[in-house]
């Protein structure tokens, strides 16, 4: 049982008559009937009011509970008592000649504290001193003060105390002609805090007391600066010990007798350790009948009416504000013919009813006092009276339908009568005893209970959601199925019975029916058609219809309703326990795959065999829309963009043995290309100076690209070594993951190589190779640096951004051949494992590899590589290239085919012009038009121009300069669309020392 602190029993009671002694009050709080307390431990009466203490937190929460306590005719407020003020303390008992710094000193060594840490309060000629402390006491107060109370200051015995929190604030340095309302409206502002207000007390011209309804106001108040009137305002924490002894004087009302009575008061106040009391008119309520009623109204007045005379230009307009705390009896004094009989017999007064009470406002003391008399009058002889029902009829009472049925009737018939329900008991309230108990009565007479019969046919209906929306429908009636089964226990209204049983009885015996849609995805749709049809065929009570539209996916379901929800709690339960997963698999072609007739008969029989359903999430791989790749990668070659005219050096060199612009913006793969070819020469002069017999004894040594060049295809088809068309294993999938990070690698080496070969191999060459050599060797240096720098790549971003996109959208293509996903649904999770891994093995047992090997391979361009990549593309599959290796692997079908496209490549390589023999022959020039001058096309563009004449082309479209141009062979121009200016090209035969014009180029062909 947890331990009740001593502030869950400890009541504090304001308003305490002076002639109420200790005994009288432990009598009272401790009768359980009068005052719903309970036995006491400690009584202690000081200044109005009494602290208690219960032996039983929940007899003080009782007290506190029932609101308005009358002691000899006199009602008491009470409360809870203020908690202790966890940043304020009190030292009590200091001699008052002690010095400020030797008190210091005594609080920082006992309590631990610097100087930031707090801040003293003393007072001249007093025996205390308050400490405000920064933040909230965190040692154990009682230990504290026992060590404090054990060592003495300055001679004399000193205790540390706790204060309680105040609700007060004292402001200092007002304006002089402040008034209690203008403080009022400031603090109750945002600007001043905007906390709510109590009252407002002037101490003097400059200084006030302002209180607040919570405790809590006093953290954002004293947090904020304020300024009224000019004036900064000195606003601290209000204590009336700290207060001096002399009389203040309020000037919350001009009336001298007021302020007699305020400056008294004051006066009276002993040091304590408690906010000061203000007593006002919120703390009016009901009294119990005595025999005394006279005297009740003048002690009642004193002590809880709060007066409000406000001086208007007719000084007789005078007004007063009754306040009423239980608002169940101000629903009473509302509904009684009270107010308006005030009204008829003094007209010239108005009742208002609000909130927290009763406002009169007329004209006429005397009147006023009779009406004040009257109203006091109603509400002490308001009366209260409980009885106890069974606990299913009193919350019946408590429904707010029944309620306000209920107060209607006895309104009408009787006097006005209010009731609450609490647990098992109802409290009635009524103007006089006689009626409240004449209420009871009624109350009781009202409640009427029956039993209808159930049939079993029947029963279903209580359990489907139309027979709950009925029930909230049907009103003033509490509807059960009784415990023993095959009745129905109502309870509602007297006269009411019939109807509701008719009601009932009518929508048991009507058929309903009812439509509902169970939602799902497409893919646990079809795992119900397909693996729950003998589930769907058996609810034949029921229409069940498969609804697969874009917006609405799932199964419609028709029917009775009883029949209807058991269908629909079954279909649910299939719903919910229904597993998936969406399996990925990556291997090259299998998007292609996907679509294949053996893969389709796969994945049937997967679903047969594990009871599943499979759906591709997506299938992205299609058909190549050009078969010829051939023509489809030279379209693509003609998007890049080429230099119009070379900037440096000799005209006809050539920068890279393929086209020097690649798609990813790297301008240095050409020179790179390069260096690979430097490399393979220098490789032929080394391998020229070994003997034929070291060549067939160490394999390691083979030059695999000295032999004659075929010429026809028979020759490739004898020169292609196929290495290897075996499965793949994970052997082989590891041979091809090193064979691509070898391949990643080469760029790097090919620059390296070129120093380390000629370094280790130059005593091999003649003086006259070694000067070759290293000639290209410098100049293959200089293009590399000038390229890094060179700014050609960002003149036209937008040029560049339409052959990125190209070229990641084959990227994109070829990559999406590799992957797939499939969604698969289940009804047992260890059957999605064991698709993934059935079919990732179907998937890795069809996957086969083709090795193709020549030595043309080192001779491809950039056009060449294209076409790898139009080859992969077409037939789905993954190729590499390491060193004269093509390594071709995927499906066993879809390799076939690339193969024999790769056999074509290896022709069309072998069989076509090396770019450099192309740039020793020929050159194609630009004509000034102003001039005779001629301009040579860069090598690059030299190479493309003549590859496209050799085709016989009639046009070509070209990129100059990141310009779009158009080469016409006919009319041998060169046309630049953006500009519309045409120039004259010539094609020049080196060897010859000519030029060919476009004329008898065609007459020839």
């Amino acid at each position: 049982m947890p331990v009740e602190s001593p502030e869950e029993r400890t009541v504090e009671v304001l308003l305490l008559p002076k002639d109420v002694d200790e005994e009288l009050l432990s009598l009272y709080f401790e009768n359980k009937r009068r005052s719903g307390g309970g036995p006491l431990i400690s009584v202690e009466k000081k200044d109005g009011r009494a602290i208690l203490v219960f032996e039983d937190a929940e007899a003080a929460a009782r007290v506190l509970a029932k609101g308005h306590h009358v002691l000899h005719n006199v009602e008491l407020s009470v409360r809870k008592p203020p908690s202790k003020d966890p940043c304020r303390l009190l030292l009590r008992g200091i001699n008052p000649s002690t010095l400020t710094e030797m008190i210091e000193l005594y609080v920082e060594n006992m309590m631990g504290l610097n100087m930031p840490d707090y801040k003293l309060q003393p007072l001249p000629g007093r025996d205390f001193i308050l400490i405000h402390l920064s933040q909230p006491l965190s040692k154990d107060f009682e230990k504290l003060s026992e060590k404090i109370s054990k060592r003495r200051l300055d001679g004399a015995k000193v205790t540390l105390e706790q204060i309680e929190q105040t609700d007060s604030v004292l402001v200092e340095n007002l304006h002089p002609g402040t008034t209690p309302d203008t403080l009022n409206l400031y603090f109750e502002s945002k600007r001043g805090g905007a906390q709510k207000v109590k009252e407002v007390t002037m101490l003097s011209e400059g200084t006030a007391k302002v209180s607040f309804v919570n405790h809590e106001s006093l953290g954002p108040i004293l947090d904020h600066q304020h300024k009224l009137e000019g004036a900064d305002l000195v606003v601290k924490p209000y204590f009336d010990f700290l207060q001096p002894t002399e009389e203040v004087t309020s000037q919350n009302s001009e009336r001298q007798d007021t302020t007699e009575r305020n400056s008294e008061d004051l006066s009276d106040i002993q040091m304590q350790t408690s906010p000061p009391l203000v007593v006002n008119a919120s703390s009016l309520s009901s009294c119990q009948m005595t025999s005394e009623p006279a005297a009740a109204h003048v002690v009642v007045e004193k002590a809880t009416e709060e007066v409000m005379e406000n001086q208007t230009v007719d000084t007789d307009t005078l007004s007063h504000h009754i306040a009423i705390a239980d608002p169940v009896k101000l629903a009473l004094f509302q509904r009684s013919p009270l107010p308006q009989n005030i009204k008829k017999t003094h007209p010239d007064f108005t009742i208002q009813i609000k909130d927290d009470g009763v406002h009169i406002v007329g004209t006429g003391r005397q009147k006023l006092e009779q009406i004040k008399h009257t109203v006091s009058d109603f509400l002490c002889n308001i009366a209260e009276t409980t009885f106890t029902l069974e606990p299913e009829k009193a919350q019946f009472l408590a429904r707010k339908d029944v309620k306000e049925r209920l107060l209607q009737t006895m309104n009408q018939t009787g006097s006005p009568t209010m009731y609450s329900v609490s647990d098992s008991k109802v409290l009635v309230t009524s103007l006089s005893q006689n009626s409240a108990q004449q209420a009871c009565s009624f109350l009781k007479s009202q409640l009427c209970h029956f039993r209808v019969p159930l049939d079993t046919e029947y029963e279903g209906m209580l359990y489907c959601r139309e027979w709950s929306e009925f029930l909230q429908a049907l009103g003033f009636s509490s509807v059960k199925v009784s415990e023993r089964g095959g009745n129905i226990d109502v309870l509602t209204l007297k006269g009411m019975e019939s109807e509701k049983q008719a009601a009932i009885l009518q929508f048991l015996t009507t058929p309903i029916e009812r439509e509902t849609v169970i939602s799902m995805e497409p893919g646990m749709l079809k795992y119900i058609q397909i693996h729950c049809h003998q589930l769907l065929a058996d609810m034949d009570q029921v229409s069940i219809f498969p609804l697969e539209a874009e917006d609405v996916c799932g199964l419609k379901i028709h029917g009775h309703a009883v029949a209807c929800q058991m269908a629909e709690e079954v279909l649910q339960g299939v719903v919910s326990s229904i597993c998936t997963r969406t399996i990925t698999v990556n291997a090259p072609g299998v998007a292609r795959f996907l679509g294949e007739a053996e893969c389709k008969s796969i994945l049937n029989e997967m679903e047969s065999k594990f009871q599943v359903y499979i759906s591709p999430k997506y299938v992205p791989w299609e058909p190549l829309p050009h078969q010829d790749i051939f023509e489809t990668a030279w379209k693509m070659m003609s998007h890049q963009n080429f230099q119009g005219v070379p900037v440096d050096g000799p005209a006809q060199e050539l920068k890279a043995d393929s086209m020097q612009t690649d798609y990813s913006g790297a301008p240095d793969k050409g020179l790179l290309e390069e260096a690979k070819r430097i490399v393979s020469a220098i490789d032929e002069r080394v391998e020229e100076g070994v003997s034929n017999s070291d060549q067939l004894d160490d394999t390691d040594n083979m030059d695999l690209y000295t032999a004659d060049e075929p010429t026809s295809l028979t020759d490739q088809e004898q020169d292609v070594i196929i290495i290897d068309a075996s499965e793949t294993s994970t052997e082989g999938n590891a041979v091809r993951g090193s064979a691509l990070g070898l391949s990643s690698n080469l760029d790097e080496e090919a620059q390296l190589s070129l120093a380390i070969q000629y370094s280790m191999e130059s005593s091999h060459w003649t003086v006259e190779d070694e000067e070759e050599q290293l000639k290209k060797a410098l100049e293959l240096s200089r293009k590399m640096i000038q390229n890094e720098g060179s700014p050609s790549c960002t003149k036209n971003p937008q040029a560049n951004q339409q052959k990125k996109s190209s070229d990641v959208s084959l990227q994109e293509a070829i990559k999406a051949a590799n992957t797939i996903q499939i969604n698969v649904f289940a009804g047992y999770s260890c059957d999605l494992i064991r698709v993934d891994i059935a079919f990732g093995k179907k998937v890795t047992q069809r996957q086969v590899e083709e090795k193709l090997e020549h030595r043309s391979v080192r001779n491809m361009s950039d056009y060449h590589r294209k076409c790898l990549e139009m080859i992969k593309r077409k037939h789905a599959v993954e190729i590499q290239v390491q060193g004269t290796i093509i390594t071709v692997s995927g499906f066993k079908d879809f390799v076939t085919g690339g193969v024999w496209d790769v056999k074509l490549l290896l022709e069309k390589i072998t069989n076509s012009v090396p770019n450099r023999e192309i740039l020793k022959t020929v050159q194609w020039v630009v004509h000034d038009p102003t001039s005779s001058d001629t301009t040579p096309f860069s090598p690059d563009a030299t190479v493309f121009i003549e590859n496209a004449w050799r085709m016989k082309l009639k046009t070509v479209d070209i990129l100059l300069d990141n310009q779009p141009h158009i080469i016409n062979f006919e009319k041998m121009q060169e046309y630049n669309i953006a500009s519309g200016k045409s120039v004259k090209i010539s094609r020049k035969l080196l060897e010859l020392g000519d030029l060919e014009s476009g004329c008898t180029r065609w007459r020839s062909s």
